[in-house]
Protein backbone atom coordinates (compact mmCIF):
# COMPACT_ATOMS: atom_id res chain seq x y z
CA UNK A 1 0.00 0.00 0.00
CA UNK A 2 1.44 3.33 -0.87
CA UNK A 3 1.08 6.06 1.45
CA UNK A 4 -1.42 9.00 0.42
CA UNK A 5 -1.18 12.19 2.10
CA UNK A 6 -4.92 12.70 2.18
CA UNK A 7 -5.90 15.80 3.76
CA UNK A 8 -9.74 14.41 4.37
CA UNK A 9 -8.60 11.05 5.88
CA UNK A 10 -6.26 12.74 8.12
CA UNK A 11 -8.79 15.47 9.41
CA UNK A 12 -11.31 12.76 10.13
CA UNK A 13 -8.77 10.84 12.42
CA UNK A 14 -7.86 14.49 13.77
CA UNK A 15 -11.40 14.70 14.87
CA UNK A 16 -11.60 11.68 17.09
CA UNK A 17 -8.33 12.10 18.49
CA UNK A 18 -8.41 16.39 19.34
CA UNK A 19 -10.96 15.77 22.72
CA UNK A 20 -8.88 13.35 24.28
CA UNK A 21 -6.21 14.23 26.93
CA UNK A 22 -2.44 14.15 26.45
CA UNK A 23 -1.88 11.31 28.60
CA UNK A 24 -4.66 9.50 26.31
CA UNK A 25 -2.96 10.57 23.09
CA UNK A 26 0.17 9.08 24.53
CA UNK A 27 -1.79 6.01 24.99
CA UNK A 28 -2.79 5.54 21.48
CA UNK A 29 0.24 6.61 19.97
CA UNK A 30 1.92 3.73 21.75
CA UNK A 31 -0.88 0.89 20.95
CA UNK A 32 -0.57 2.01 17.40
CA UNK A 33 3.15 1.96 17.31
CA UNK A 34 2.89 -1.76 19.10
CA UNK A 35 -0.09 -2.91 16.61
CA UNK A 36 2.36 -2.86 13.45
CA UNK A 37 4.04 -6.33 15.24
CA UNK A 38 0.22 -7.73 14.59
CA UNK A 39 -1.45 -9.53 11.23
CA UNK A 40 -1.95 -6.64 8.94
CA UNK A 41 -0.40 -4.09 11.75
CA UNK A 42 1.85 -2.65 8.91
CA UNK A 43 -0.79 -1.74 6.74
CA UNK A 44 -3.05 -0.36 9.21
CA UNK A 45 0.23 1.77 10.14
CA UNK A 46 -0.77 3.35 6.70
CA UNK A 47 -3.94 4.24 7.47
CA UNK A 48 -4.96 7.71 9.53
CA UNK A 49 -7.39 5.27 10.88
CA UNK A 50 -8.26 1.64 11.54
CA UNK A 51 -9.02 -0.46 14.58
CA UNK A 52 -5.50 -0.89 16.10
CA UNK A 53 -4.74 -3.40 18.99
CA UNK A 54 -2.38 -5.45 20.86
CA UNK A 55 -1.84 -8.98 21.10
CA UNK A 56 -3.48 -11.06 23.68
CA UNK A 57 -0.33 -12.81 24.83
CA UNK A 58 1.53 -9.66 24.61
CA UNK A 59 -0.43 -6.92 26.53
CA UNK A 60 1.10 -3.58 28.00
CA UNK A 61 -0.64 -2.12 30.21
CA UNK A 62 -2.03 1.65 29.68
CA UNK A 63 0.90 2.79 31.51
CA UNK A 64 3.42 1.16 29.38
CA UNK A 65 1.73 2.01 26.38
CA UNK A 66 2.04 5.57 27.58
CA UNK A 67 5.72 5.38 27.81
CA UNK A 68 6.20 3.66 24.45
CA UNK A 69 4.35 6.53 22.98
CA UNK A 70 6.11 9.47 24.62
CA UNK A 71 9.84 7.88 24.01
CA UNK A 72 8.04 7.96 20.00
CA UNK A 73 7.48 10.97 20.70
CA UNK A 74 10.62 12.55 22.32
CA UNK A 75 12.43 11.26 18.75
CA UNK A 76 9.65 13.08 17.00
CA UNK A 77 9.19 16.58 18.63
CA UNK A 78 12.40 17.95 17.64
CA UNK A 79 11.57 17.71 13.93
CA UNK A 80 8.28 18.54 14.37
CA UNK A 81 9.11 21.69 15.99
CA UNK A 82 11.90 22.40 13.83
CA UNK A 83 9.68 22.44 10.63
CA UNK A 84 7.12 24.83 12.58
CA UNK A 85 9.40 27.33 14.02
CA UNK A 86 11.48 27.73 11.18
CA UNK A 87 11.01 31.07 9.79
CA UNK A 88 12.73 30.45 6.43
CA UNK A 89 9.77 27.76 5.98
CA UNK A 90 7.12 29.48 3.99
CA UNK A 91 4.81 26.76 4.64
CA UNK A 92 4.41 26.92 8.44
CA UNK A 93 2.00 29.81 8.46
CA UNK A 94 0.08 27.64 5.46
CA UNK A 95 0.51 24.67 8.40
CA UNK A 96 -0.73 26.39 11.44
CA UNK A 97 -3.09 28.73 10.12
CA UNK A 98 -5.97 25.88 10.38
CA UNK A 99 -8.59 27.01 12.99
CA UNK A 100 -9.11 24.39 14.78
CA UNK A 101 -6.81 21.71 16.20
CA UNK A 102 -7.84 18.96 13.83
CA UNK A 103 -7.15 21.04 10.80
CA UNK A 104 -3.88 22.05 12.75
CA UNK A 105 -2.88 18.15 13.02
CA UNK A 106 -4.37 16.68 9.51
CA UNK A 107 -2.33 19.97 7.45
CA UNK A 108 1.02 19.25 9.77
CA UNK A 109 0.16 15.20 9.39
CA UNK A 110 -0.10 15.73 5.39
CA UNK A 111 2.85 18.15 4.94
CA UNK A 112 5.57 16.59 2.92
CA UNK A 113 8.10 16.42 5.24
CA UNK A 114 6.31 15.49 8.04
CA UNK A 115 4.84 12.53 6.17
CA UNK A 116 8.51 11.12 6.08
CA UNK A 117 8.77 10.75 9.30
CA UNK A 118 6.69 7.78 10.26
CA UNK A 119 3.09 5.82 9.37
CA UNK A 120 0.45 7.66 9.19
CA UNK A 121 -1.32 6.04 12.01
CA UNK A 122 1.15 7.69 14.36
CA UNK A 123 2.02 10.94 13.03
CA UNK A 124 -1.65 12.02 13.23
CA UNK A 125 -1.25 11.42 16.91
CA UNK A 126 1.73 13.07 16.82
CA UNK A 127 0.90 16.10 15.17
CA UNK A 128 -3.04 16.13 17.18
CA UNK A 129 -0.49 16.23 20.64
CA UNK A 130 1.42 19.23 18.67
CA UNK A 131 -1.57 21.02 17.21
CA UNK A 132 -3.18 20.87 20.69
CA UNK A 133 0.16 22.54 22.16
CA UNK A 134 0.28 25.32 19.81
CA UNK A 135 -3.69 25.90 20.18
CA UNK A 136 -2.75 26.58 24.16
CA UNK A 137 0.27 29.00 23.54
CA UNK A 138 0.07 29.51 20.38
CA UNK A 139 3.04 29.00 17.60
CA UNK A 140 5.13 32.32 18.68
CA UNK A 141 5.08 31.40 22.44
CA UNK A 142 5.49 27.96 21.44
CA UNK A 143 8.68 28.28 19.43
CA UNK A 144 9.92 30.70 21.64
CA UNK A 145 9.87 27.71 24.77
CA UNK A 146 11.05 25.26 22.53
CA UNK A 147 14.03 27.44 21.55
CA UNK A 148 14.67 28.49 25.09
CA UNK A 149 15.00 24.67 26.76
CA UNK A 150 16.72 24.36 23.49
CA UNK A 151 19.85 27.05 24.97
CA UNK A 152 19.31 25.42 28.50
CA UNK A 153 20.20 22.32 27.25
CA UNK A 154 23.23 23.76 25.25
CA UNK A 155 24.50 25.78 28.46
CA UNK A 156 23.87 23.10 30.85
CA UNK A 157 21.41 25.14 32.58
CA UNK A 158 18.51 22.53 32.00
Amino acid sequence: MTRTLDYEQALKAAQGLAERSDEALFEELGLRIRDKENLGGEERSQQYEAPYSQKADDMLSLGDLRKVGERWWQNLEPELMKLVCDPKNEDTGKITSGKTIPQVAASLATAAVVSTLGPPAWVIVATTILATKIAESGVSALCQTWRESLEAERSGTA
